[in-house]
């Protein structure tokens, strides 16, 4: 949880262009800077009821979400998956929680935790950090990327409008740098269900209809982490199938 914190901190700076070093953490309405007794991961913000202890402006429900994403993946990953992989998949799954964090918050994904790190999965498959060889992460990568461009370009042919934005293409690029085109399939898969759920039922919830923006990249970034954590599973059962 405490790593998550800092992810929250590293996503909420990254997107306003401030340093992620420093200064200590703040209250974002009042600049206030915050006691350590109020910076305990998910404990302070239920004690403080969700709002800032000088301004009493309410306190995002994203930051104790991310701590409880970050504490709940990051303990899976080192009960399922092989010791020797744990580093490369602790980057990954970081970068993907600074990108679920800024993709609700804001809509953007920046390229920094994605195209970026893109070179790092290279790397880390060549030298065997990771179970896909350079070969598979190359082209997990352009599958990725390949993938929802042709999705991006088809739809703006069609509706004259965006239907997917950059930094999906960015986030599913990554994703296959470090999981492979099974990896980049699987997520895809994943994450246009649970999208489709949970936009289906928004709309029913708050009747409304037409047309509905929701990020898609917390969702590819799930669909990935569940890809990662039960991948032998999920092979086993396409495989039978």
């Amino acid at each position: 949880m405490c790593w998550g914190s800092f992810l929250n901190v590293v996503g909420y700076r990254i997107i306003k262009g401030a340093s992620v070093v420093a200064p200590r953490s703040y209250c974002p309405h009042c600049k206030t800077t915050i006691a350590w007794y109020d910076n305990i991961p998910v404990i302070s913000w239920l004690l403080l009821g969700a709002r800032c202890r000088t301004c009493k402006q309410p306190i995002s429900i994203l930051y104790p979400f991310i701590e409880l994403i970050a504490a709940g993946s990051l303990t899976a990953l080192l009960m399922l998956v092989p010791l020797h992989y744990f580093f490369s998949y602790f980057l990954f799954f970081s970068a993907l929680i600074v990108t679920i964090r800024t993709d609700i918050a804001t809509m953007l994904i920046s390229r920094y935790f994605t195209l970026f790190i893109v070179p790092v999965g290279f790397a880390l498959s060549l030298f065997g950090l990771l179970p896909i060889d350079l070969f598979e992460s190359i082209v997990g990568a352009a599958a990725g990327y390949g993938i929802l461009w042709l999705t991006k370009t088809i739809f703006y042919k069609l509706r004259n409008k965006e239907g997917v934005g950059q930094g999906d293409l960015d986030l599913l690029c990554f994703i296959g740098s470090f999981t492979g085109f099974m990896g980049v399939w699987t997520s895809l898969l994943i994450g246009s269900t649970l999208g489709s759920l949970i936009g289906i039922g928004y709309m029913v919830a708050h009747k409304k209809s037409g047309d509905l923006r929701i990020p898609f990249g917390p969702f590819l970034a799930l669909g990935a982490m569940i890809y990662v954590l039960a991948s032998q599973p999920i092979m086993s059962f396409l495989l039978q199938s």
